[in-house]
């Protein structure tokens, strides 16, 4: 039972994190805060960014043949994803951008429920638990069904997502003095105008 705790535990965090590296919401967030506020308040971002895939994947594991019921839900939440990208992208490129100093001197806010709603907003999510739980468990590599190895699995996916968020954290927050030279200190109009066009591209995809 201890093995197959370690290695759901293993296997969820690794596939979480790779699954993670990704341009959504939740990133854009992360590397937004860490620019604007410090290091701490977008770990704060990211960790209220992960806490999702607790609900996201504990839900895909309670209906894993409830798919077709929810494509209307799915379909709505992919909407609403264009819509808080759209949003963020045109917020990013009419805000004007400040010194250095005044952004390490900024309060920090409520940036765990503000990663929070970000990654509630994530369509993508659900789908992607429900379709990796089901082949793990077709290709015998997620076999127990104990509450215990299901719970640590979960609680893998969240891990995972907060290791990524926790590096993208970090790495912004000590290049940030070559992010505003390299981007003349326009990082907030090139950053909102690449992710409007990610959000038209999603919605190309969609209709």
């Amino acid at each position: 039972m201890l093995w197959m705790v370690f290695s759901s535990l293993l296997l969820a965090t690794l596939i979480s994190f790779a699954g993670s590296v990704q341009l959504g919401p939740v990133n854009f967030g992360t590397i937004h805060t860490a620019l604007n506020k410090n290091k701490q308040s977008a770990i704060r971002f990211g960790f209220g960014g992960s806490l999702p895939e607790l609900l996201y994947c504990g839900l895909a594991f309670a209906s894993a043949n409830l798919l077709d019921q929810f494509e209307g839900f799915q379909n709505t939440l992919k909407y609403l994803t264009i819509g808080v990208l759209l949003i963020f992208g045109t917020f990013l490129i009419f805000q004007k951008s400040s010194s250095t100093n005044s952004k390490l001197n900024m309060k920090s806010g409520n940036e765990v429920w503000l990663g929070l709603t970000f990654g509630l907003l994530n369509p993508q999510l659900y789908p992607f638990w429900l379709f990796v739980i089901t082949n793990l468990k077709t290709n015998q590599l997620l076999t127990s069904d104990h509450w215990l190895v299901q719970s640590v699995f979960v609680f893998g996916a969240a891990l995972g997502a907060f290791l990524l968020q926790y590096l993208v954290a970090e790495f912004t927050s000590r290049k940030r003095e070559f992010i505003y030279m390299r981007l003349t200190k326009n990082y907030n109009q090139i950053l909102g105008a690449i992710i409007i066009a990610i959000a038209l591209i999603q919605l190309l995809m969609n209709l």
